[in-house]
C-alpha cells in the first residue's frame, strides 16, 4: 500500500461509546513495553487519543499508527463505511485547517449540490456546524483574523446552501414556515 492510500474496509481508530470502554484491555489492546504504544493482536500499533464527543463527553480511544495524514484521513471520512472512521477522520482533521479549507472550498466551487451521502459526512466536521476561525491567529493582524474568520463563514454558509436534506427536513421546514 502506497502512503498515500489508506484501507477504507479497516478500522482505523477504536473508541469507547458513551464510556462503556476505559482501559486498553476493553479494546483488545496490551502496552508495549518502553513506550506509549499498544498492539493488537494482529501487531498493529496503536496510540492513545481523546476523541470525539457525541454530545455525553469526548470519548476514550485509539488511533492506529502511522497516524493518518490529511489525505488519508479526507478519504477516510469521504468514502469509508465504518463509523468510527468516519467519527475519528472528522475528528482529527481539525489539525489541518489550511488543507481543510482548501479542499472545502475546491470542493464547494465545483459543485451546485453535495449529495444526501456526502453532506451527511461532511456534517460530522465541526466547521460546517459552527462559524469560528479555525486558522491560526497568532503573530496574525487583526485584519487578518477578521479574513481568515470570513472564509471559515463562508464555507459554513456555502455548505448549507448546497447541501442536499433529506426529505424528512424538508418537510419539516416546510411546516414550520407555515406555522
Amino acid at each position: 500500500m502506497r502512503p498515500e492510500n489508506i484501507d477504507i474496509n479497516e478500522k482505523h481508530f477504536l473508541a469507547s461509546f458513551r464510556y462503556n470502554k476505559s482501559k486498553p484491555e476493553d479494546f483488545g489492546l496490551r502496552k508495549v513495553d518502553g513506550t506509549e504504544h499498544f498492539v493488537d493482536k494482529k501487531g498493529n500499533l496503536w496510540m492513545n487519543e481523546i476523541l470525539w464527543d457525541s454530545g455525553w463527553g469526548n470519548e476514550y480511544g485509539f488511533v492506529k499508527l502511522p497516524e493518518p495524514n490529511f489525505d488519508q484521513l479526507w478519504t477516510l471520512l469521504t468514502k469509508s463505511n465504518i463509523e468510527v472512521n468516519l467519527l475519528g477522520s472528522a475528528e482529527l482533521l481539525t489539525r489541518y485547517p489550511n488543507e481543510l479549507k482548501t479542499k472545502l472550498q475546491e470542493l464547494f466551487s465545483r459543485n451546485e449540490k453535495i449529495d444526501r451521502k456526502l453532506t451527511k459526512r461532511l456534517a460530522h466536521l465541526e466547521l460546517v456546524n459552527h462559524v469560528t476561525n479555525y486558522s491560526e491567529m497568532k503573530g496574525k493582524r487583526p485584519e487578518e483574523v477578521d479574513s481568515d474568520y470570513r472564509e471559515w463563514k463562508k464555507l459554513k454558509d456555502d455548505f448549507d446552501k448546497l447541501k442536499t436534506e433529506s426529505i424528512i427536513s424538508r418537510i419539516k421546514k416546510t411546516v414550520a414556515n407555515k406555522t
